[in-house]
């Protein structure tokens, strides 16, 4: 079956666009990879993955101009946890995927396989050499009041509401069978991190 034939995931998917690209020094969402921004590559990979897919930005206009659907934070300035708060909140469907704005190695295999294990769990995260990757993850409307809680508690670290959430962690041994390399977790936030991600980019990685 090919990418066109696979139906949607019912779903939606979110890219946290919302940080400020302190180490890279100008918008990461923005840098191209064959003359196609970041953002869109992302966008396009969801898009043809999710039922609806949005970026959470306070600044819109470049986003829009794109054709991409913005909304803004619910609660600006709380770093990335008021982003997923507001994906979790905007989202059409019970959950959300949830994506950094700088990942355009994700590997949809890897997005289907954390997607089928979604069930009656709040979070479905996986987890590299024992740390979650939260902006790749799949998070459901229950999270909501538990995020919020921790936003007005100023606690902004991304997995401190999962101790009152039913969190599946996704080893390794189980999310390399969809991403060998880890692809879809590079981000970047540096200039270094940038050349890795297009030097594999250029290699035509298995979709």
């Amino acid at each position: 079956m090919n990418a066109e034939s696979t139906p949607r995931l019912p779903f939606s998917a979110a890219i946290l666009a919302g940080g400020r690209s302190r180490r890279m020094g100008r918008d990461k969402s923005m840098m191209e990879i064959g003359g196609i921004p970041i953002i869109r590559r992302i966008a396009d990979t969801l898009g043809g993955m999710f039922a609806e897919v949005f970026v959470v930005a306070n600044e819109k206009d470049e986003y829009e101009r794109m054709g991409l659907a913005v909304v803004g934070d619910i609660h600006p300035g709380n770093d990335s946890l008021g982003g997923l708060h507001t994906a979790v909140v905007r989202a059409g469907c019970s959950h959300v995927f949830v994506a950094g704005c700088d990942m355009p190695l994700l590997r949809p295999a890897l997005i289907r396989g954390l997607a089928s294990l979604v069930e009656d769990w709040d979070v479905v995260i996986p987890v590299k050499d024992d740390y979650p990757e939260p902006l790749c993850a799949l998070y459901g409307k229950n999270c909501a009041p538990h995020i919020e809680e921790s936003i007005s508690r100023g606690r902004l670290k991304m997995i401190g509401f999962h101790e009152h959430a039913r969190v599946r962690r996704v080893e390794e041994a189980v999310w390399r069978e969809w991403d060998a390399e880890g692809a879809s977790f590079l981000n970047a936030n540096t200039p270094e991190e940038f050349e890795k991600i297009k030097t594999i980019s250029m290699r035509g990685e298995p979709k």
